[in-house]
């Protein structure tokens, strides 16, 4: 029987805020994206580990770099200079297809020296017309909502990186908490 409450009592502890309260939490953290979307911002920020990131912590050492690029894969390379050429031939009628695979990369760097990089990739496959202008910081809707699912993962993976744990039982040893 107390057993049974032992065991009761620890599922409802890791079932409770204070369980999350457990978790390794950032020091103070200077973000900077090459993705300019409040939405990602905040969702990060929402995290228990991150909740003291900051976009205005200019000179802080420890700084979450979060950048995007589109890497061609070999079948989307040929896909997108035939559809360019047929685009192209039609005036712009016909639509560009290309099929790139986005790399989504978050860096924790201290002093500017990497600290752990964890990155996460993605197919897409896009028609647009070729006079479209998507802009240069922004992702289209499909994009957008495949990096806000990478949010969760990259905070279970800062959870178990060892590099990280040790910066915050350095910070915590000599700034307290």
């Amino acid at each position: 029987m107390k057993t049974m409450t032992s065991m009761m009592l620890a599922v409802l502890l890791l079932a409770s805020p204070l369980a999350q309260a457990l978790e390794q939490t950032l020091p103070a953290v200077l973000y900077i994206s090459t993705i300019d979307s409040d939405e990602l911002y905040n969702k990060l920020k929402a995290t228990p580990s991150l909740k003291l990131m900051d976009k205005e912590n200019v000179g802080n050492p420890l700084r979450l770099v979060v950048t995007y690029k589109y890497e061609t894969t070999a079948g989307g390379e040929a896909a997108g200079f035939t559809s360019a050429l047929l685009a192209g031939s039609s005036l712009g009628i016909l639509p560009v297809v290309t099929n790139n695979d986005l790399v989504l990369t978050y860096e924790l760097r201290v002093h500017g020296e990497l600290l752990t990089s964890v990155s996460y990739r993605e197919n897409f496959t896009k028609a647009q017309n070729m006079y479209s202008n998507q802009g240069l910081y922004t992702l289209d809707k499909d994009s957008m909502a495949w990096v806000m699912t990478t949010v969760d993962k990259f905070a279970a993976d800062i959870q178990s990186n060892t590099e990280l744990k040790q910066l915050i039982e350095e910070y915590n040893y000599y700034f307290g908490q």
